[in-house]
């Protein structure tokens, strides 16, 4: 019985993550993001008050926390309703096929295509780091000043944590296309849920400041309902920052992404068990 599920897991995730490496959406966001990741090298003629590889950094990061957020809910839309409009997710049901792995299937099938373009990504801008930090190393030499420090293990270290977090966004996303009626509509709701998400740590912070304690306690009791995605944001300490990041912050950052991953997931199963085909 647990090799039959198995086989049919895996199965279905092969089959998604083959259908959406096909889709052109996938390849242009790849393209696009390399292009805007490098780009950050070239801007560094405009001071932004920050060191070079620091601003080239942040701006990559962001590039690929954007363009994976973007690809995280069009893909997993698109690959979730497909099923439904298509119909073929009737046969796919009616066979010894459980919802639950209908659901798993198509999210590790995602998130495993979410990995190739993280890898990608972050290859790219790896790359462009490291070569322009032994340039500036070899400079401050000359100059007698200290040379900028850049970790490759850290960057690879934030690389699985940006999986974790856009796989944290396909599980939101999928959550809310099971009970979604149409592609738009999920969609929206996922890009708002998403902001939310992205935005709420800060917003916490600032609603609760000043505010009276009973307002302070919802809006804490609000905020940890939906993940906290800026909880994430270790890039610059991990691969700039020769202090890096205490193993228990990241553990603690991996823990996190991976309880609410599964915590959405299960909604998500529960919710789609009762919908309507």
């Amino acid at each position: 019985m647990r090799n039959a599920t198995l086989r049919r897991l895996c199965a279905i995730t092969a089959n998604t993550f083959t259908e959406a490496s096909r889709q052109r959406f996938f390849a242009l966001l790849v393209l696009l993001g390399m292009v805007v990741a490098v780009s950050g090298a070239f801007l560094r003629v405009f001071n932004f008050g920050s060191s070079e590889l620091k601003f080239t950094a942040d701006f990559g990061f962001g590039c690929v926390f954007f363009f994976g957020s973007i690809l995280a809910v069009v893909m997993t839309t698109q690959l979730f309703f497909a099923e439904l409009e298509n119909r073929t997710a009737l046969p796919l049901l009616a066979r010894p096929v459980r919802r639950w792995e209908f659901v798993a299937g198509k999210f590790l099938g995602a998130w495993a295509l979410l990995g190739v373009f993280t890898a990608l990504i972050f290859g790219v801008l790896g790359a462009l780091l490291l070569v322009r930090s032994h340039e500036l190393a070899q400079e401050a030499i000359r100059a007698g000043e200290s040379a900028p420090w850049f970790s490759v293990q850290g960057l690879a270290i934030f690389a699985l944590l940006q999986w974790l977090r856009l796989g944290v966004v396909a599980a939101l996303t999928l959550l809310v296309c099971s009970f979604a009626r149409s592609l738009l509509y999920a969609v929206t709701v996922s890009s708002l849920a998403l902001l939310v998400c992205q935005m709420q740590g800060t917003a916490r912070a600032a609603l609760a400041s000043g505010s009276n304690s009973w307002v302070r306690v919802v809006v804490e009791t609000a905020g940890r309902l939906l993940p906290d995605l800026q909880l994430f944001d270790l890039g610059v300490p991990l691969a700039l920052q020769p202090a890096g990041v205490p193993a228990g912050v990241v553990a603690s950052a991996a823990g996190y992404g991976i309880f609410y991953t599964v915590v959405l997931l299960a909604l998500a199963v529960w919710l789609f068990s009762d919908r309507e085909i």
